[in-house]
């Protein structure tokens, strides 16, 4: 047997040994170098949102365009704002077209050839005067209210660019009640480019006069 003196000594290398096998382990479970970790990809956006629209520049307005006032754009050389000094007409000899004579400051209606209504009118003043040319009925409503004006119009009928210029009644307040002061100018330039009428003139073309009829204003 081992004397007394060897155990002590014995059991230290036991130790040792205990602790070398148990690095030798841990030192398999660790890799040799750091794995790099694989690309990913670039984070994308669950619900990309679609570029909108753009609206179409061509696109008309409804026949239930709400008439407005515009001036001339003062971005538009002047000659291109005068007006022609004649224009070319030649009545239809079948069917209805109406007559403005800024002149006379009258609106005629011809039907087949012959005159059938004739009324006193009142156009654009000068600096913001009645187009001429040739035109031909558009849209048309039963009221409008310019807020810029204070002023609004019964049985409206638009010739040009679709509620812009109009047939329609003498000046009305926001009760409808026909503004004294404008309803005296009748028969004198007074609009800011419309053709104002009596009542029931206005109401005539409102019910009689179809989409399309033609429009001859002249000097």
């Amino acid at each position: 047997m081992p004397s007394k003196r060897v155990w002590p000594l014995l059991f230290l290398v036991a130790i040792l040994a205990v602790v070398f096998v148990a690095g030798v382990s841990a030192d398999k479970d660790i890799p040799a170098g750091p794995v790099a970790a694989p690309d990913e990809p670039a984070a994308v956006a669950e619900n990309p949102s679609p570029e909108e629209p753009s609206q179409n520049p061509e696109e008309q307005p409804s026949e239930e365009a709400i008439p407005v006032d515009r001036e001339p754009d003062p971005s538009t050389p002047e000659e291109e704002q005068q007006q022609p000094d004649t224009v070319e007409f030649t009545p239809p000899q079948e069917g209805y077209w109406l007559e403005v004579s800024i002149a006379e400051q009258k609106v005629r209606v011809y039907q087949d050839g012959a005159v059938i209504k004739e009324w006193l009118a009142s156009t654009g003043v000068p600096e913001k005067p009645t187009p001429l040319g040739v035109f031909e009925i558009q849209n048309r409503g039963e009221w409008f209210f310019n807020e810029k004006y204070q002023q609004g119009a019964q049985w409206w009928v638009s010739f040009r660019d679709w509620g812009v210029y109009l047939f329609h009644t003498l000046p009305m307040d926001q009760n409808k009640q026909i503004i004294a002061a404008e309803a005296e100018k009748l028969g004198t330039p007074a609009s800011h480019g419309c053709v104002r009428l009596e009542i029931e003139n206005a109401k005539w073309i409102y019910d009689h006069i179809p989409q399309g009829t033609p429009v001859y204003i002249h000097n």
